[in-house]
């Protein structure tokens, strides 16, 4: 009869401690949710930005390096239309603002001449840019950068 009466009351003890361990548990999961939910989609945004920058110097690699000039490349839809000077843009050629949220596309292309003139340099230096805007609303950028060589065997003078 002793351990009756020392028990009493035990059960509803036990359920109070359970229900508070459950709402603690509850409470910390929902506060980490949107912080995971965030961090989510902003690995999303860079990994796309990332392959729109690879798939377009993959693009560049191909259509050659006598191809890499602003005529050439806007006949072979690789750079937009609108795009003058020294920096080309492939905003609209890549429809980026319908991938990531408004996102834009640069790219530069710069002789190095390696001592030699320009009209004889055999590699160009391509700078890819990718701008976007996170929910945030910062500004976003990823930018890769390679060297594409001429192949064509050249005369020594």
């Amino acid at each position: 009869m002793a351990a009756i009466r020392s028990r009493r009351g035990a059960g509803l003890i036990d359920l109070m401690i359970t229900l508070f361990l459950v709402g603690t548990t509850g409470a910390i999961f929902s506060a980490a949710f949107p912080t995971a939910i965030s961090a989510s989609r902003q690995a999303k945004e860079y990994k796309m930005a990332t392959a729109i920058a690879q798939r377009k110097m993959e693009q560049l690699r191909s259509v050659g390096f006598e191809s890499l000039t602003q005529p050439l490349l806007t006949n072979a839809s690789v750079i937009d239309s609108t795009s003058s000077g020294s920096t080309y843009t492939f905003t609209s050629a890549d429809s980026i603002a319908s991938q990531i949220p408004s996102g834009t596309g640069t790219l530069s292309i710069e002789d190095l001449p390696l001592g030699v003139s320009p009209e004889q340099s055999h590699l160009k230096k391509v700078k890819i840019t990718v701008t976007w805007l996170s929910n945030s609303n910062a500004q976003r950028s990823i930018q890769i950068t390679s060297l594409i060589a001429d192949k064509k065997p050249r005369a020594v003078n």
